[in-house]
């Protein structure tokens, strides 16, 4: 497969101004908020962001908005469609035109047919949900610790971590001890984002009491929470990540009643070899 170019999110004030529109989708915010939140002025922030990200800050919340829904069609199997969309602020008949107009198709069909479209997916490699373990059999319920990361954001394809990992790690080993946790934060579902523009981070632990940070003012840095995740112990190659991560989405959830919060998806790395094999715990924040 051909390299593409992840984009690297590197300003400060962009990644505040992403992460508002991250905890706030589903509130009815603005532009202006964003910038207000950011102390920018509109025309200012919607200039550099266009210039960071190559999207418009309209369009990206817009774009946000209406994959985030999609996907709580697939996991929210238990409220209806009408119910999501007011929820990102549509009433029954605007949704239904906005998902269609990006999506291609109706929330009820994309619903209907959300297996079909992982299948559809390069990074299904041809194989079907059937052909995984069940996987039950290899998800443990744990009440994870919090803990504090620097993080790279990027822009891309999902195909492009391992050479963005090994560059992410070489930038980073002045700051990694013998206890420091590789971990990736997806943000965006291939199977419904633009596969060349999905988000994630790259992320390192880091003690919150490192001087590093200090001295290094320009590192971004998150405080994620702990609490109760399920966790998926993969062993395996990468092929089959993100089958993985469709079976739950798709059919543990609903078969055990189970529901994701807000908190971010996240895989700690536990062990890569050479030949590909992964050793990974990929961690679904389950609401109390």
């Amino acid at each position: 497969m051909q390299d593409r170019e992840s984009t690297t999110i590197r300003r400060a004030v962009i990644n505040q101004a992403i992460n508002y529109i991250f905890d706030h989708i589903e509130e009815d915010i603005t532009v202006d908020d964003v910038a207000r939140h950011c102390a920018y002025s509109k025309y200012h922030l919607t200039r550099i962001f266009k210039e960071e990200t190559d999207e418009a800050l309209y369009q990206f919340m817009k774009r946000v908005r209406l994959e985030r829904s999609a996907w709580r069609l697939k996991v929210e199997k238990e409220k209806s469609i009408t119910e999501i969309g007011g929820e990102y602020g549509y009433s029954s008949s605007n949704f239904a035109t906005a998902f269609k107009k990006h999506l291609d198709m109706s929330p009820a069909d994309f619903r209907k047919n959300s297996e079909q479209l992982v299948k559809a997916s390069s990074f299904s490699h041809g194989i079907s949900l059937d052909a995984l373990e069940d996987a039950g059999e290899r998800i443990t319920i744990e009440q994870l610790e919090p803990f504090t990361v620097i993080y790279e954001r990027k822009k891309g394809n999902y195909h492009d971590l391992k050479k963005e990992w090994c560059a992410f790690i070489e930038k980073y080993q002045y700051l990694a001890t013998k206890d420091t946790i590789y971990i990736e934060c997806t943000i965006d579902d291939p199977s419904i984002t633009d596969e060349d523009h999905c988000m994630y981070e790259l992320c390192q632990t880091i003690s919150p009491d490192d001087p590093a940070l200090k001295e290094h003012p320009e590192l971004l840095t998150h405080d994620c929470v702990g609490g109760t995740y399920a966790v998926y112990h993969f062993k395996g190659y990468p092929q089959f990540l993100f089958l993985v991560y469709q079976e739950i989405f798709c059919r543990w959830l609903s078969k055990t009643g189970n529901q994701l919060d807000e908190r971010p998806i996240f895989d700690i790395y536990r062990e890569v070899r050479e030949d590909g094999y992964m050793e990974i715990d990929i961690c679904f924040p389950l609401k109390k």
